[in-house]
């Protein structure tokens, strides 16, 4: 049985918080490795159900009485009133609230969520104290409403219910503050929806920075033009979990269109756009930028497929319940913001008109970043949200490895094949001494190299037929014995080179080694560190890749 490993991401780890475990002993008894972790702003991730979600939500709810179960725990200025399961507002003057403390802490991140149950006139916000005007989470209409908040010096503590127009009338229920730890990794199971929970394997997910530029990703009927379309909020059930999609319809049998307004984006830059999508009884739909014979891409919702591209590349992904991602990677052609980043609905590929009046589609989740590929879906409710970039490293210890032989083993797939370096590095914490692998600069490249001493002593490339695949990699190190492998398959090898000497190396990190570089963007399935050099038979079962 194989041993003497490290191992990214195991359940027990993931249990007690930690995302890297040694094993010294048994294969069963895991000594926590864990790494330093950070990001800094919230972040969504793909649960074992196939459902989004963010990362690092409390199960502590600071809300009491949320349901109004009782008519209690609330302060309540004229207007407001407690009954049968609903706070309910019957208008007045002078923005009145409803409120109570909930504790929480200045620069703190927050997420807050919220049902209208009823609205006939006017417009409800829910916010912290002391932050009007910052971060409010406002309504117009009925559904469930959510949102994050980070709590600024000016917060008192107190979650305000409050009709924010001097015109609101109507009924919240199931108000709900939960602290959101927004250094939290992500364990996504994007690659496993469908499978057996059983069978599940998951990855640890590591992006680069990006910005959703689309304001409302989820509400289409807030900051949206339409033409030729109609938009009803909250149909049917979203990719995550909630009643928050909404039905886009056509009116006209000619183009049938709806796009973000006052989006401006940069002449000759990249930009990927994408959405969440569902049939309605319309099979074809289009995104595009200014004109689709330029940068036009069609998608076909009845068996999930890209049809025509007119743009820089396309993907369709699917996600549960006839839900699919789709994506559009174009060059900008123009800073206008009109038809800047339109959604269509198409009778067939490659059309631009409807055909049919009344044919429609359900939309969420919108996305526009300047990436040249989709990241995990950032949530947006009235300004553009960046998420940071996630950064991995300071793993491990001299203790933990054997300097002197071993193996790195990794199962990884790339988010992009986008032309970077992106590295996973058991290192001294310089670039003097390290064993590397990851991908290259160079088309679909895998690669590893050993430096000691700042030269360089075994190296090797493979090129895969698309890195965005799941490859088990491995590089044994030893005294004139080095070896490269990929899914059950010997890469190369090399005979001659002097190893590092004892208690060099003391770090594992996703990127370069030393000095914040050349980060490891992908999804990890499993990161080992054996403490021996293991035989070819072993490399072989180690990196055989079955399912």
């Amino acid at each position: 049985m194989l041993k003497d490993y490290f191992e990214v991401p195991n359940k027990p780890a993931i249990k007690s918080g930690n995302i890297l475990s040694c094993d010294f002993t048994d294969h069963e008894t895991f000594i926590p490795q864990p790494l330093d972790y950070s990001r800094g702003t919230i972040a969504t991730y793909v649960d074992c159900n196939g459902l989004i979600k963010m990362s690092g939500i409390s199960d502590t709810e600071l809300v009491t009485n949320g349901d109004f179960a009782t008519d209690s725990d609330w302060t309540k200025e004229a207007g407001w009133t407690i009954s049968e399961g609903t706070a309910n507002f019957s208008g007045g003057t002078g923005n009145r609230a409803m409120y109570q403390a909930v504790g929480i802490t200045n620069g703190k991140t927050y997420k807050i969520q919220y049902k209208v149950s009823s609205i006939s006139s006017g417009q409800v916000a829910v916010r912290f104290g002391g932050m009007s005007g910052v971060g409010e989470i406002t309504a117009t209409t009925i559904g469930i409403y959510t949102g994050y908040i980070t709590a600024t010096g000016s917060a008192n503590g107190n979650i305000y219910i409050e009709d924010n127009d001097n015109n609101f009338v109507g009924s919240i229920d199931n108000v709900s503050v939960k602290e959101v730890d927004v250094e939290t990794p992500r364990i996504d199971y994007t690659t496993e929806i469908g499978k057996a929970k059983e069978l599940q394997k998951p990855s640890l997910l590591l992006e680069p920075q990006s910005t959703n530029r689309i304001t409302f990703s989820e509400d289409l009927s807030n900051n949206w033009t339409t033409a030729n379309t109609t938009v009803t909020t909250n149909q049917i059930t979203s990719p995550d979990g909630t009643l928050t999609a909404d039905l886009l319809q056509g009116t006209s049998t000619s183009s049938c269109i709806i796009e973000p307004s006052g989006l401006s984006l940069t002449t000759g830059v990249t930009y990927t756009y994408s959405v969440f999508v569902k049939k309605g009884n319309n099979r074809w739909i289009r995104l595009g930028h200014i004109q689709s014979s330029v940068t036009g891409c069609w998608f076909d919702l009845d068996n999930g497929v890209v049809g025509t591209v007119n743009s820089e590349s396309a993907t369709i992904e699917e996600f549960g319940n006839n839900w699919y991602r789709i994506t559009n990677t174009f060059v900008a052609t123009s800073t206008t913001t009109n038809n800047s980043a339109f959604i269509g609905i198409c009778n067939d590929d490659g059309s631009t008109n409807a055909g049919v009046i009344g044919q429609n589609v359900y939309i969420w989740g919108a996305m526009v970043e300047q990436q040249a590929f989709a990241t995990s879906y950032i949530p947006t409710a009235g300004a553009a949200v960046t998420r940071n970039q996630d950064t991995a490293k300071n793993a491990g210890s001299e203790p933990v490895f054997n300097s002197e032989e071993g193996v790195l083993y990794a199962e990884i797939a790339a988010l992009s094949n986008d032309l970077t370096n992106r590295r996973i590095t058991i290192s001294d914490g310089t670039n003097n001494n390290r064993v590397v692998i990851g991908y290259n600069t160079a088309s679909q490249q895998i690669f590893y190299f050993i430096i000691v001493g700042g030269s360089n002593i075994a190296s090797g490339t493979s090129v895969r037929s698309n890195i965005t695949n799941f490859y088990k990699v491995a590089v044994k190190f030893k005294n004139n014995d080095f070896a490269f492998y990929i899914d059950g398959s010997l890469i190369s090898t090399d005979t001659s080179g002097t190893i590092f000497s004892a208690n060099t190396l003391n770090s594992l990190q996703f990127e370069q080694g030393a000095g914040n570089a050349l980060f490891f963007y992908g999804k990890v399935k499993e990161v080992k560190v054996f403490r021996r050099a293991l035989t070819d038979a072993e490399l072989t079962e180690l990196t055989n890749n079955i399912v």
